[in-house]
């Protein structure tokens, strides 16, 4: 059988994997740490809102919970879990549910069910409506019931599962490939000889550490080599790895078409991109399926920090319009953020852009403004490393 000639961006593709992998080989986890990485950590008898609190002032993605019982951490808290709450105690109140059972961690019982992951159908009906005196009842739930309480009710152990650890002595390359094998998003860093943790890095640190690093390492390598890739093309042109086009990967971008209609529910937008679609972020479309933006995770906080639970009953053109007024205060806000993509762009390019976007994701529009893939953290992540052979 004849073997297909390899193409310019096969040949890029494969030289940047190359170079690549030693770049991570030679760097270690304590080299891809920042002052952002720093660990919060709280204890579990905070109540719900004292931790949404910090998530708000803090701009944090993610806590530690301290468990005095063991002197060592029992879990981490994310931005996820936060809307969960937020969406099982919004829906009991509005149906007459009681949150816990009391809130003595004696009187609480399991009342919670577990999320039907593949549910499709809107679990709160677009009739509903939440008053005030529910809104009053749903903040003193937050307000009195801890985390443990919450937890305890839920029959969960804080994800202690998830803590995915290593050291922080050990190479990017070893970390990356725990990462994919485990399929997390972030890993918790151990100091080598007190074994205290030290750090969470997340996938959009390593990204970050990559575009500082890889192009200094990549032109190191080249200067110390004497001589560029070569590309076999008509002209014996010399190409760079950062040439690499984001189209040479539009097979599996171009799947990544999720969407919502702008008149969705605010909290249909949430419970699915959670249970439904796993993704950080959806596009909104109008009736003609034209972009109108972005709602993500994170705009979940401007709902808790402004307290407009009503939103999660209004449409999701409604808090769009609700996050740009808000965002429009903050006069470099338009200056810095990156929102859109295209497929003539580098990966280096798109790696940069994502990191530069407030939202944590890219949409890629045809020529009638209609959303045909969005990127996010993740996406890159595993279209960046996926390749890196995992033992």
């Amino acid at each position: 059988m004849l073997k297909r000639m390899q193409s310019k961006e096969d040949i890029i593709k494969d030289q940047y994997m190359k170079t690549l992998t030693c770049f991570l080989q030679d760097s270690t986890l304590y080299d891809c740490l920042s002052i952002n990485n720093l660990v919060s950590v709280i204890d579990q008898s905070f109540s719900l809102f004292d931790v949404f609190n910090v998530f708000i002032e803090t701009h944090i993605d993610e806590v530690l919970f301290w468990n005095p019982d063991v002197a060592y951490y029992d879990g981490v808290f994310t931005q996820t879990d936060l809307i969960r709450i937020i969406l099982k105690c919004y829906q009991n109140t509005i149906n007459g549910i009681p949150n816990v059972w009391g809130n003595s961690k004696n009187q609480v019982q399991p009342i919670m069910e577990e999320e039907d992951e593949d549910r499709t159908s809107t679990p709160v009906s677009k009739t509903q409506q939440i008053g005030q005196e529910q809104i009053n009842k749903l903040l003193i739930d937050l307000k009195t019931i801890s985390v443990r309480d919450w937890f305890n009710s839920y029959g969960e152990n804080l994800h202690q599962s998830s803590l995915v650890q290593a050291d922080m002595a050990d190479n990017l390359n070893d970390a990356i490939k725990k990462i994919l094998k485990q399929g997390v998003t972030r890993i918790v860093v151990i100091d080598t000889e007190s074994r205290v943790i030290v750090g969470i890095l997340q996938q959009k640190d390593i990204l970050a550490f990559l575009v500082k690093g890889f192009s200094q390492y990549f032109h190191l390598q080249l200067s110390q080599k004497s001589h560029k890739i070569e590309i076999l093309n008509e002209n014996k042109q010399q190409s760079e790895q950062h040439e690499l086009e984001i189209s040479y990967f539009s097979e599996r971008i171009l799947q990544l078409n999720d969407k919502l209609p702008f008149d969705t529910n605010v909290y249909d937008v949430f419970y699915k991109l959670i249970y439904v679609f796993k993704r950080n972020a959806i596009p909104i479309v109008d009736a003609n399926n034209q972009y109108l933006g972005l709602i993500d995770r994170r705009d979940f906080l401007f709902i808790l920090k402004y307290q407009v639970y009503d939103m999660l009953n209004r449409q999701a053109i409604d808090l769009l319009n609700f996050i740009r007024i808000e965002k429009s205060k903050y006069a470099g806000f338009c200056i810095c953020n990156k929102e859109l993509f295209h497929m003539k762009q580098t990966l280096k390019e798109v790696v940069e852009n994502l990191l530069l976007s407030s939202r944590g994701s890219l949409v890629c529009l045809n020529e009638n403004k209609e959303p045909i893939s969005t990127l996010q953290m993740s996406d890159l992540f595993k279209i960046c490393l996926d390749d890196i052979e995992i033992e």
